[in-house]
């Protein structure tokens, strides 16, 4: 055989095995992406730490060219201990059955909207995720019986059970970091009610989640028992809470409180009087800001989750001071003392007897200019 004639048939193997190829690529490409397995999250906030399991429901979908032929999946149940606080995420996987035949299965996955054990009270709750999947399984005849040659989940609701535009959609369903087959659910108790909100602390009928006291002291002197001190509150609710979680922040008397959108709230004390805020969820980042007051200084000692704190005070008198703190499960309160600026001897206070001074020395620089004056005259 000629040189020619070999090279030309190589080239044909080698012209044959490149279609051969080409062919099965958009075969191999088409499987891409495909799974035969599934995963779900759990994400569970809690900012006491609470054991509890979670467990989910699929219900299989008939008709519009569904198979109708019963096929129950099993869904796992997912369970976190009470050393788990702050947020935390676990996965489970579920259980496919041996399909009877051949084609598309549909289920809707929910949450089972009670968690192990119940949760129920006054001053705790559980919100349970209202979030809806579409799960779609694809079977097909395979050399030993039917199998799975897909899964596609959809997302239809969020976890507040709404479908905002942008969070529905395919997603992800294998046992990475990236899963977003996702339930998120947050366990709430209320600040201050102790390590058992059913039966909370004898602390809490006079704090509540918090409690905020005014004192004047007089200093020797006589105060406006009227006077009214101006304070700022702010909450910075735990990540799932809000100020509604708990039925909103109440006061004393049990009227919600106005807490607008930066999670700020106003209000005004006299002397001997007091704030108590409830229905506040464990772990609010709390701010408690007096303002600036004409003659006075203001100081607070404080307890938060039954710790005694290190005393704050402003550095001098008219001037605003704040303190900061987490509310925890037990006693949270701020007790504010204002010192009256008073000088028996002068009736001179503090604020103003700077700018006296400077009077009382240019009214004695005035005086010695006019005497030198006067003496150079008569000289």
């Amino acid at each position: 055989m000629g040189m020619n004639k070999m090279f030309k048939k190589v080239l044909a193997v080698v012209a044959a095995g490149a279609m051969t190829m080409g062919m099965a690529m958009p075969t191999f490409a088409a499987d891409a992406g495909k799974t035969t397995e599934a995963w779900i999250t759990k994400t569970y906030n809690t900012e006491v730490g609470k054991a509890e399991t979670f467990s989910f429901t699929a219900t299989q979908k008939t008709g519009d060219g569904l198979i109708g032929t019963t096929a129950n999946v099993t869904m796992p149940k997912i369970s976190f201990t009470a050393d788990q606080t702050g947020t935390n995420s676990e996965r489970g996987q579920i259980k496919f059955p041996t399909y009877p035949e051949a084609g598309k299965y549909e289920y809707t996955v929910t949450e089972t909207q009670t968690a192990d054990p119940e949760v129920s009270g006054e001053h705790k709750k559980m919100i349970m995720s209202l979030a809806e999947y579409t799960m779609d399984v694809y079977v097909t005849d395979g050399a030993t019986g039917t199998e799975i040659s897909n899964i596609i989940v959809n997302k239809k609701k969020d976890d507040k059970g709404e479908t905002p535009t942008g969070t529905t959609g395919k997603v992800d369903i294998s046992n990475t970091d990236k899963n977003g087959f996702k339930f998120t659910n947050t366990y709430v108790q209320e600040a201050g009610t102790g390590t058992d909100p059913t039966n909370p602390d004898p602390t809490y009928d006079k704090d509540g989640s918090l409690n905020v006291t005014k004192t004047i002291n007089a200093n020797g002197g006589t105060v406006d028992a009227d006077k009214d001190f101006d304070f700022t509150a702010t909450f910075n609710f735990p990540k799932g809470t809000d100020k509604n979680t708990l039925g909103g922040v109440k006061d004393a008397d049990g009227h919600v409180i106005d807490i607008n959108e930066n999670g700020t709230c106003t209000f005004t004390l006299k002397a001997n009087k007091n704030m108590k805020f409830t229905g506040v969820p464990v772990g609010t980042k709390i701010n408690v800001t007096e303002s600036a007051t004409p003659n006075y200084k203001g100081s607070a000692v404080s307890v938060f989750n039954g710790q005694s704190q290190t005393k704050v005070e402003a550095s001098k008198y008219n001037m605003a001071f704040t303190v900061k703190n987490t509310l925890g499960q037990n006693q949270n309160k701020v007790d504010v003392t204002n010192t009256y600026d008073y000088v028996p001897t002068t009736g001179i206070i503090m604020n103003t007897l700077p700018y006296v001074l400077m009077i009382a020395l240019c009214g004695a620089a005035l005086m010695a200019f006019v005497a030198f004056k006067r003496r150079r005259l008569q000289k």
